[in-house]
């Protein structure tokens, strides 16, 4: 009995070892370097990982790139949101980052269709309308948030879609966004900071390719 209560252990330890062995390491940074800057990236795309850098996962729509920027001049660069893209070679879907207010401020609304795998954002008082125009087959726009969905009478194919604010104004995640965001504007030092691009997380770190576009050179990174 112990001779085979021992053999038991010792192949459990040898399954768990084979396991952490075959395990994939968390993907690493990539680099780049024009006339101007060198650019470290690093993607954060799983959900404890996300959780863990911001103090929420985005609702999952969100890629989040850790970011080093370093000037290599003697002289200050200028660095603003759309100087990046990032692009997913699965499905060619690609975005600029976006502002923490947009993510998370008061002032945003989330649209929440079922079956809308984006949010729409609003930040004024208009109203929202999504589907297509009349006469073009794909029916006709619908307003969200009210209680009658379409526009000029008739009843919508998937009904009312919710929309409610994202957050409080002072909300923790919200602030969080901020403080953590890739310093922005005019530096001479080696800044670090997150950008927040909505582009579908939930897929391989090698479909990514971060594009920059500086004012004299421009460099593409893939990720691993």
């Amino acid at each position: 009995m112990f001779h085979v209560e021992h053999c038991l252990r010792w192949a459990g330890m040898v399954i768990a070892a084979g396991v952490l062995w075959g395990a994939d390491p968390p993907p690493g940074p990539v680099t780049a370097k024009t006339g101007d800057v060198e650019i470290v990236a690093r993607l954060i795309t799983e959900k404890d990982a996300q959780v863990k850098a911001v103090g929420a996962d985005l609702q999952r729509q969100y890629v989040i790139v850790d970011l080093t920027i370093t000037p290599r001049g003697r002289y200050p660069v200028t660095l603003t949101r759309d100087d990046f893209l990032l692009r997913s070679e699965r499905d060619n879907e690609r975005a600029t980052a976006d502002s923490p207010d947009r993510i998370a401020g008061s002032a945003v609304l989330v649209l929440g269709a079922e079956g809308s795998r984006r949010p729409i954002h609003s930040e004024s008082g208009d109203p929202v309308y999504i589907g297509g125009m009349p006469g073009t087959g794909g029916g006709l726009p619908r307003r969200v948030g009210v209680d009658n969905p379409t526009i000029g009478g008739g009843t919508g194919t998937s009904g009312p879609s919710k929309v409610t604010p994202s957050s409080a104004k002072a909300s923790p995640l919200l602030d969080a966004l901020r403080s953590k965001e890739l310093p922005l504007g005019e530096t001479r030092l080696k800044v670090t900071g997150y950008l927040y691009f909505p582009v579908d997380p939930k897929q391989k770190h090698k479909n990514f390719h971060l594009h920059y576009k500086g004012p004299n050179e421009a460099a593409d990174l893939r990720f691993k």
